[in-house]
Parts: C-alpha cells; structure tokens; sequence
C-alpha cells in the first residue's frame, strides 16, 4: 500500500518538509513503551525482527543485523530509537558540525523518481551542542549510534582537524563508531579534503582527541563515488597507516549523465543524486568490491547507495560490505523496508545452507 498509495502523494509534496515530519513522527513514537508498540505495527508482518545468524561485529561493535540507518536521514539525533524499533541496527546521526548552519536555499531536496533523490541541502545542522543534548536520550539504549562529523563551510581547510576533533569531543561518550565525512557533494571545496594530506590532518586529529578521551572508537573515511581507483587506494592508504577501521562507500554522486536520466533539466541541477538508479547503486557497489580486493578484506567496508531490498543489500554485503545502509531506501520503500531485507537475507542464508551472514561478506567481490 505505501507504494501504490502513500509514496505517489507523498512525491507531490516538498520532500524535505515530509522528512522532517517523519522524522518528528518517530520521535513522538519513544515517548514511551506502548508507543513503541504501536510503531511496531508499521513494521513488516508488524514485529521487530531479529536472528542470531544476522549478527555482525564493526570494529568490536556488536549489531544484531547487518541494516544501519545512513547519514544524514537523521541529521539532528531525534529518532535513533524509533527507527530501531523499525528493525534497523543503528542509526548513523549527522553530519554534525561544530556551529549551527542552516544549509542552502531551498527548495533543496527533490524527488526525481520513484525512490531517487536529488538533495543540495548543504550540510545542514543545529550544531553540536544541540544534538549532543539530544543523543542524552539514548545513553542507555545499548542502540549502536555512529557519528558522522562534517565542517561549516566557512571553516577553512587549515582548521578542518581542529573542527573535527571538537565534534568527536563533545560526541565521544554517545557513539559507537565516528565517520570523517568529506564527500559531501554541497559544501564548497569539501571534497579536496579526500586528498591524502588534509585527509591525515583530520584523522590523526580526531585519534588524538579520541586518545584523550579515553580510548580509540572505530573511524571510518566516506569517500565520494567518483573517486578514481588511484585515489581509493590513497584514501585506503591513510586508513590503513592510521589504525582506522574502515571505509564508507559511497555518499551521493554529482554525475551530470545520471541526474539526466530523469529529465535535462535536472542534468546541471546543484546537488547529489541517490536511491534506487541502478548507475549510482552499480558505482558505489564498485566501489566496495575494489577496496575489499585491494586490502584483502582487511579494511571494514559500509555499503551504501541504492539499497531498497534484500537483493540490493545482499550485493553489497557480497562485494565486501559488513554493514549496509539505507537512506533514500526508506523514502522509497517506508517502514517495512528493514524488516523486509533482513527477514530476506535469513530466507536465502537457509536456501544456501549459509549458517552466518559473515559468510557472505567478500563472496563475490573478485
């Protein structure tokens, strides 16, 4: 029903105001136990679905499914728990930055088919001293929740490490895992941080802080899908010379082809295309597949990008990807999406005599 009904009235509103209020009505849903129960319902066959042989371990974090909430469906930290209780495993909040920023103008988000997105939002953010009060909620959850750091757009490269190190500070005793997002296609000049110089200022600023603070969490770069093979393995470079975790591949892409497929006038439109277009889903799982080729499986890899489905999830995880992540997915497929992937991927684990979903990581990915 919610895509032959739902999902059509829903592409004739401003989608940014619709996500917003979707993310609002999840939250309204942890007020307490019973309304918790009442969002089960929306779930798919309406039951919060887990399996022992789902459970993945990132970097000594333990998910009871390989499905995690992307960055950027939650920017503010307000929904961690509702969307839990949808059957994710975590959610990834941000990016968060230091200073609140307001983002570009709008109209900013659009919806250029059936689940794909374009979005120039532009690192919107309240700051971190307001999602810092807000991930105060969760504490005691035992919900894995990854932080996703970013910079203002006014902070200069220089002060990239600084500003990064000051989000993972004030975050550290929330997250689970950190990510050094400087892929984002709408930040002016964010991408050239990807290089391997900027790039090592940031992680090692952010190992510093971490050090300070008690003690290292898995940190993972997310790189941009047009990056060429040369320049993973520069990013794959740091990541290993640095004692990082891993990698996630990849944020949205800025190709002119892609957003074209949806009509010309999209073609030189601001903005990152994702979702469910086979081009982007087919960039980013080549991404995956080359870095796990490339480490021998010693790097951890989150797929992201096109995810919708047990099928989609499952190409990723098999070219290398522990965890997966949906973001435009949830737009495109509503509330039963994780439900639907993760009861799938136990369906063929069965079929394939596959006793744990680690078996599958890397499968394919020569």
């Amino acid at each position: 029903m919610y895509k032959e009904v739902i999902s059509p009235i829903l592409d004739k509103l401003d989608s940014e105001t619709w996500h917003r209020r979707a993310r609002e009505a999840l939250h309204w849903t942890e007020i307490s136990p019973l309304s918790l129960k009442i969002l089960e319902q929306f779930t798919y066959r309406r039951k919060r679905f887990t399996d022992e042989r789902l459970k993945v371990c990132l970097g000594g974090v333990e998910f009871d499914n390989p499905l995690v909430v992307g960055g950027g469906w939650d920017k503010v930290g307000r929904a961690v728990k509702g969307l839990w209780q949808l059957g994710f495993a975590g959610v990834e909040v941000g990016s968060i930055l230091v200073y609140p920023q307001p983002g570009n103008p709008k109209p900013r988000q659009f919806m250029l088919g059936s689940g794909v997105s374009l979005n120039r939002l532009g690192f919107n953010s309240p700051g971190v001293e307001v999602v810092a009060r807000n991930l105060r909620t969760y504490r005691n959850s035992s919900i894995p929740i990854g932080i996703s750091i970013g910079k203002n757009k006014d902070v200069e490269a220089e002060d990239a490490p600084e500003a990064h190190a000051i989000v993972a500070k004030k975050l550290y005793h929330d997250a689970a895992y950190f990510v050094i997002n400087v892929s984002s296609p709408n930040t002016p000049g964010l991408r050239e941080l990807q290089d391997k110089g900027p790039l090592t200022d940031i992680v090692q600023a952010v190992n510093q802080v971490m050090g300070e603070m008690g003690g290292r969490k898995p940190l993972f770069v997310k790189i941009a899908p047009e990056l060429t093979n040369e320049a993973v393995n520069d990013v794959i470079k740091v990541v290993m010379d640095n004692g990082l975790i891993g990698i996630i591949a990849a944020n949205t892409t800025v190709s002119p082809e892609l957003k074209a497929k949806y009509g010309e006038r999209w073609r030189d439109e601001a903005g990152g295309l994702s979702g469910d277009d086979e081009d982007f889903r087919r960039m980013t799982t080549e991404k995956v597949a080359h870095i796990y080729r490339e480490t021998n499986g010693k790097v951890e890899i989150i797929g992201v990008g096109g995810v919708k489905d047990t099928a989609t999830a499952l190409g990723k995880i098999k070219a290398g990807a522990r965890i997966v992540q949906a973001v435009t997915g949830i737009r495109g497929e509503g509330t039963t999406l994780p439900g639907r992937i993760t009861r799938g991927l136990v369906k063929l684990m069965e079929q394939e005599g596959i006793k744990n979903i680690n078996e599958l990581v890397g499968s394919e990915a020569s």
